[in-house]
């Protein structure tokens, strides 16, 4: 038998919540007789206890299926307990959930405990409102899947008055968990009972003597100690649970950040030496979820700290038990947080540091612990922050390496849980991934149609869950990556229609919560995106509507958090483009002003060992537009110092380099320079790509150099725009999904 995480599954109307108390503590604290501990059984190896047994403590989300955590406890549970009652049968959870562990082909590990009502009275008439039974656990399935007609008699045990009662009813449901017989079982409680009586008479003296000295004592320690775990678990659950689920689909990050803080409080008075396990686990999550909110408000000193926080207790854990996997896979997690952090402020070789650490915890599992979906989903993740760390040093073919596992890591989890829509849009961002790889060597009709394929995902994920703000924004992300594709292909007009559909929607999320981080720069940044698409076909003043809401978005988040190196670049971007309008208007002393004040402060945010290829390149920018602003102000000389400064910059980057974006660059240098050969090969080079970005084809025509489109480079584009309106087999394949 596989070995799962759970052992069992609580299955229940939350309206029978006392019974699934009870169950739940009765399970996981019964002692399993010592002689059976380790027989082997058609149950599996029987254990020492019934644990974890797993609850879910919350209401399940007001959604068309069963939350992430929800499938994913049923499918890592070894048996499925059912509550039986009125409130289970008329339950559509309870319904559903059974239905997912019967599709797990497990229904003979199915068992009831039936608490009110009666099985079988939805067949009488006047009594249909007595049914215990949900109906899922009346008819079978066949292998398919569906419903054969064939009844089915459950195994149940039965807690109501006159009948099993509560202390053989557990007793029932222990025996059928364990695969024993239940006479024997009980033989053997009775046994040890009885073993346990006689101790108790010879050493009775003793205790009574002691019981008298401690017992006010215990009592005081106990009921503190059990108002300590009640609170923790309760305040975890609330924020572990559908507060955190509910809360995400909307982005009400305050309030996530109003419930850490009470977390922050309340763990700070709990020390670690007095944790136990589960506490300590759930005391890792907890602090995991605080810094992802910080990380999400773009707080990055409060989000390391809170990371470092749950660094410390996950490595307790790992200390305390070094061969469990969730225990790796909790300290691993919190590791890829913290290089997400350092990511975030630029700090690239903190970064991959932390996320090959993160790694290297996971590769330490044993091969049946790294199969896990948790452990998988995480070297999913993981090995992506690799390869996007690789991506910015220019280490394309082993960025590509990375996205390429992350793709079959996470088409492998969406083929073992089809219902999860996460590793769907997992699926599309690793297309999305490979398909910049694709754009940086050079192969741009790859690189659309690895766009195409995120996109056919992500439209319908957000088809099948439109109330979800997560599924919006992904979306429009990728709207948005393949409308500034389309539009340094030279097909303007259908770039700003992707560009502008992403701009509407980050308008209609930023109406619902203006606060969140990402909204603010989804707004910001593709409005400036859609900007310079409006300047570039010659409409001044849309342009000009879009830059001046895109400036005002990018300079609040960059105030917001300057440790925020994206920040910086997204704003020194919306400031060039400015400048390049205020040059169009004749306006160039604006434009100079606005040049050097933005040059100078990117310049001065960059440490002194960061200037990685994405800041050289945003500096050869600068130095082109400087030397256009410099030659409109009559003055040469300034000009071509500029340009010769893009030009030596590119020349470090440029090295085997196929990246259209940096051969752009380079190219309007070379152009302005009047570098006739070197000039001529690159845009050779860009054409034979198909590269046709309107304001490079305007500094060519100006300066009287040739760029004329290539035949064959024109045929690939156009055939991969021609995806656009197909429905791809295989990304078709990875979306499909029966709710």
């Amino acid at each position: 038998m596989l070995e799962h995480r759970y052992r069992a599954f609580l299955c229940y109307s939350h309206r029978d919540s006392d019974w699934a108390d009870w169950l739940h503590g009765a399970l996981e604290s019964y002692p399993v007789p010592p002689r059976l501990v380790g027989i082997a059984t058609n149950a599996g190896v029987i254990p020492a206890r019934i644990a974890p047994v797993f609850r879910d403590r919350d209401e399940l989300p007001s959604a068309a299926n069963l939350s992430e955590k929800v499938s994913d406890a049923i499918a890592q549970s070894a048996n499925l307990i059912v509550i039986c009652s009125p409130h289970a049968a008329q339950s559509r959870w309870v319904n559903e959930e059974v239905r997912a562990f019967q599709r797990l082909g497990r229904s003979d590990r199915i068992f009831c405990l039936i608490v009110d009502g009666e099985p079988g009275a939805s067949a009488w008439a006047g009594r249909e409102h007595d049914e215990c039974l949900p109906a899922a656990l009346t008819k079978r399935l066949d292998a398919e899947g569906r419903e054969t007609g064939e009844m089915l008699e459950p195994i149940a045990a039965d807690a109501r008055p006159g009948k099993d009662g509560k202390s053989n009813a557990r007793t029932k449901l222990v025996a059928g968990l364990l695969g024993v017989d239940l006479d024997d079982l009980r033989h053997r409680e009775r046994r040890r009972r009885h073993l346990r009586t006689t101790a108790a008479l010879a050493l009775g003296f003793v205790v009574v003597c002691l019981t008298t000295a401690l017992a006010i004592n215990a009592v005081i320690a106990r009921r503190d100690a059990e108002r300590r775990q009640k609170q923790a678990e309760d305040l975890i659950g609330f924020m572990l649970g559908d507060l955190d689920d509910k809360l995400r689909q909307v982005n009400r990050l305050d309030i996530l950040e109003s419930v850490a803080d009470k977390s922050v409080k309340y763990f700070a008075s709990t020390p670690i030496a007095d944790a136990n396990d589960a506490t300590l686990a759930q005391n890792t999550r907890a602090l995991q979820k605080i810094g992802q909110v910080r990380y999400e408000q773009g707080r990055m000193t409060e989000a390391e700290n809170a990371f470092n926080a749950a660094r410390t207790t996950a490595e307790e854990l790992v200390r305390r038990g070094p061969v469990n996997a969730v225990y790796a896979v909790l300290d691993a997690d919190t590791l890829n947080w913290l290089g997400q952090v350092a990511w975030a402020r630029g700090d690239l070789e903190i970064a991959l540091q932390r996320f090959r650490a993160a790694l290297s915890k996971l590769d330490a599992l044993s091969t049946e612990q790294q199969d896990g979906a948790d452990a998988l989903a995480l070297v999913g993740s993981v090995r992506t922050n690799i390869g996007r760390v690789l991506e910015a040093n220019g280490a394309l073919d082993d960025a590509r390496a990375e996205y390429t596992v992350v793709l079959a890591t996470y088409k492998r989890l969406n083929a073992r849980q089809h219902d999860s829509l996460q590793w769907k849009s997992e699926v599309g961002y690793a297309h999305n991934n490979l398909g910049q790889i694709a754009w940086k060597e050079g192969r741009l009709d790859e690189a659309i149609r690895e766009y195409a394929s995120d996109l056919l995902i992500k439209t319908n994920l957000a088809s099948l869950e439109p109330a979800s703000n997560e599924r919006r924004e992904d979306l429009l992300i990728s709207k948005a990556i393949l409308g500034k594709s389309l539009a340094a292909v030279g097909e303007s007009a259908l770039a700003e229609r992707y560009i502008g559909a992403a701009v509407t929607e980050s308008k209609r999320l930023m109406e619902l919560d203006a606060t969140v981080a990402s909204w603010q720069e989804d707004a910001g940044y593709y409005a400036l995106m859609l900007s310079a698409v409006q300047r570039a076909r010659g409409d001044l003043a849309g342009a000009n509507r879009l830059g001046d809401i895109a400036g005002r978005q990018l300079r609040a988040l960059a105030a917001q958090d300057a440790e925020n190196a994206q920040f910086a670049r997204d704003l020194v971007e919306s400031e060039m483009e400015a400048s390049r309008r205020l040059l169009e208007a004749r306006r160039t002393a604006d434009a100079a002003a606005l040049l050097a004040a933005a040059g100078k402060r990117f310049r001065d945010t960059l440490k002194d060992d960061a200037e990685d290829r994405r800041s050289l390149q945003l500096l050869a920018r600068i130095d082109v537009i400087d030397g256009d602003v410099a030659q409109a102000q009559g003055d040469p000389v300034a000009a071509r110092t500029a340009w010769l400064a893009a030009e030596t910059r590119t020349r470090k980057l440029i090295t085997a380099s196929r990246d259209p974006t940096l051969l752009d660059v380079r190219a309007n240098a070379l152009i302005r320079l009047d570098d006739r050969d070197a000039a001529n090969a690159l845009l050779g080079q860009l054409a034979a790509m198909g590269y046709r970005d309107a304001d490079l084809v305007v500094a060519a025509k100006s300066h009287g150099f040739q760029f004329e489109p290539d035949a064959d480079a024109r045929l690939r584009i156009a055939a991969a725009i021609g995806t656009l309106d197909e429905s791809s087999g295989n990304a078709a394949s990875e979306v499909s999904a029966t709710r």
